[in-house]
């Protein structure tokens, strides 16, 4: 069969929604995986890992939160 000019294919939305979402897990994968193969992005990690576990960090939650942090 020969496909014509402008024609149009029909498929269901519950498909389309499901290659969606699959697709988005692929890319998130993939981003991981260059995350995780970038060394100087783990060793960041890690150091960042390491001062959020000695408490080195402030957190705020909300835009008061952080316009105190920053002016304190």
């Amino acid at each position: 069969m020969v496909p014509r000019k402008g024609a149009s294919v029909q498929l269901p939305k519950k498909l389309i929604t499901d290659l969606f979402k699959a697709s988005l897990k692929f890319h998130e994968m993939v981003e991981t995986l260059e995350v995780q193969l970038d060394e100087e992005t783990v060793r960041r990690l890690k150091i960042g890992e390491r001062e959020y576990r000695q408490g080195k960090y402030k957190v705020a939650s909300t835009r008061q939160g952080i316009d105190r942090l920053l002016s304190g």
